[in-house]
């Protein structure tokens, strides 16, 4: 069950984002929010901006009715912090700038496939213009990964009334139509609406176009289990997904 949330808070217009679709969630879910300020060079390092962050943090967590949390800020590497201070969460919430769909594709390992690749713990990746849920499109392609992808998907669904498209995903139209009929015996006994797509291929195509064409508010698959070597010089799926959507992406171990 989800009882923490960890967002990371900053005063970029992302982050700000991030901050806000984490608080609607936290309080649809019933769950405890960690608001955390992670100091580094790129926040000039300076005092006085974590200041004006939680105080401005602060005065926004108490807009929201019966919402639970605290506010921190920490120094160190973002990166290397953020998966440390996931230890204690369930979910981790950070936000992307819109730029990233362009440049960082054209650098072989940024700060978000950092993240990705390090952190054990389930991670929204938050676009600048992300809306909160109203439909969620969960990946299936057939592995133990992808149980874990539907059944965070089911929890939230349920309790934040968001519908469920399945979309099973696999090389030949058997195997498809196994995976979709495995979705629909899970999800059966959640209270969720629920609709089912199949296509063939694990690509971030079929992923996007399902999404966009089906009008999800937020794409859930898992992450990439390449080596290392791979993910250093290939992009791997999942990671350009995170990348190239306009939406809100749930990446799970």
């Amino acid at each position: 069950m989800i009882k923490n949330i960890l967002v990371a808070i900053g005063d970029t217009d992302y982050e700000k984002n991030a901050f806000e679709y984490a608080g609607q969630l936290a309080v649809l879910l019933d769950t405890h929010l960690s608001c955390v300020f992670f100091q580094d060079s790129s926040h000039g390092g300076s005092a006085d901006v974590a200041e004006t962050v939680m105080r401005r943090t602060e005065a926004e967590c108490s807009l929201y009715d019966f919402l639970d949390y605290h506010i921190e800020a920490v120094a160190g590497n973002p990166q290397e912090t953020i998966c440390e201070k996931a230890h204690s969460a369930d979910l981790v919430v950070v936000g992307l700038p819109e730029d990233i769909r362009t440049r960082g594709l054209k650098m072989i390992q940024n700060q978000i496939d950092t993240v990705i690749s390090h952190i054990t713990k389930p991670i929204i990746v938050v676009h600048e213009q992300c809306t909160l849920l109203r439909k969620i499109l969960a990946v299936h392609h057939g592995d133990i990964y992808s149980d874990h992808v539907l059944g965070l998907v089911a929890e939230i669904g349920e309790l934040t009334q968001a519908g469920i498209l399945g979309l099973a995903l696999a090389n030949t139209q058997a195997e498809v139509t196994q995976i979709k009929q495995q979705m629909e015996a899970y999800l059966n006994y959640y209270d969720v609406e629920t609709d089912y797509r199949t296509a063939r291929g694990f690509t971030v195509t079929n992923i996007l176009e399902s999404a966009e064409e089906n009008d999800c508010d937020l794409i859930a698959l898992s992450a990439s289990h390449h080596g290392k070597l791979y993910e250093l010089v290939f992009q791997s799926t999942t990671q350009t997904v995170v990348k190239l959507a306009n939406r809100s992406v749930l990446v799970t171990k």
